[in-house]
């Protein structure tokens, strides 16, 4: 089954299924995979942390506390930390014309909080597609583990 993440989503996976996400410019998709499982997820991230909001009302717009919810799902499914691999998709700067330092982008910023949340929980991460200028929609095969990517300027790539 195909089941859709949303801007500010996130949902786990089981052998058969394929999360899939559209339309990442700025944000972020985060896949998450345990091998021996077969268990797998995905966040699709805005920000990279609440702090950067007014009104808290849902934790997978942002990377801080939605990352953090969608590793604790996955070992309410029976995942470990230490079994999980980790792929990072997204974080472009979409205006390059007006943001001229790639460090003060969102889409920066979104990537390195998801590196330091992995980081912390020692969740390595295994392959990236990140940065540039372009937006990109992703698909992850939990049965495989593999990603394909899609983006108008890369054509598909696959980890």
């Amino acid at each position: 089954m195909i089941i859709p993440i949303r801007i500010a989503d996130a949902n786990i996976a089981f052998e058969e299924d394929i999360l899939k996400t559209i339309g990442l410019g700025s944000c972020v998709a985060v896949t998450l995979f345990d091998r021996e499982r077969k268990i797998g997820g995905m966040i699709h991230f805005m920000l990279p942390s609440k702090m950067f909001s007014k009104a808290f009302f849902n934790p997978y717009k942002y990377c801080d506390t939605g990352l953090s919810n969608l590793i604790m799902q996955m070992e309410q499914f029976g995942s470990r930390k230490y079994r999980m691999e980790a792929k990072l998709i997204g974080g472009a700067n979409m205006f390059p014309v007006f943001i001229k330092n790639k460090e003060e982008s969102i889409g920066f910023r979104n990537v390195d909080m998801a590196k330091k949340i992995l980081r912390e929980n020692r969740i390595p991460v295994i392959a990236e597609d990140t940065g540039s200028d372009y937006s990109r929609s992703v698909e992850f095969t939990v049965k495989t583990g593999i990603i394909k990517i899609t983006s108008y300027k890369m054509g598909e790539i696959q980890y």
